[in-house]
This record gives structure tokens, C-alpha cells and sequence, in this order.
């Protein structure tokens, strides 16, 4: 069992880098102005609210 230590230690050291690697890059990404991103997200939250709407009916 203590031959595992070692391991385990590296594991959970390698998975908080990587971890940290990847919140550094989702922090400091610049987010570009994208039209049809942003077209994307419209028509979802669209579509979000009319399943909402056709569920408040079904409901009622």
C-alpha cells in the first residue's frame, strides 16, 4: 500500500495542474465579438422559451 503513495500523489498533483492550466485559459481568453455566436445563443434561449411556454400550457 505504500508503494501507491508516490502515485497517487503524482495523479492528484498532475490533475490540479492540468486543472489550474485549463481556469488560467478559460480566465484570460478574450472573448471576440461574434455575430453568429451570438445569433446561436438568441435563437437558444428562443427555443428555451417556448418549450417553457408549451410546458405552462400543457400544465394548465
Amino acid at each position: 500500500m505504500r508503494r501507491l503513495y508516490p502515485f497517487v500523489w503524482t495523479i492528484a498533483f498532475l490533475a490540479s495542474a492540468v486543472g489550474t492550466y485549463l481556469l488560467v485559459r478559460t480566465l484570460t481568453s478574450l472573448d471576440e465579438c461574434d455575430p453568429t455566436r451570438d445569433r446561436i445563443r438568441a435563437l437558444i434561449d428562443e427555443a428555451d422559451q417556448l418549450l417553457q411556454t408549451l410546458d405552462d400550457q400543457r400544465r394548465a
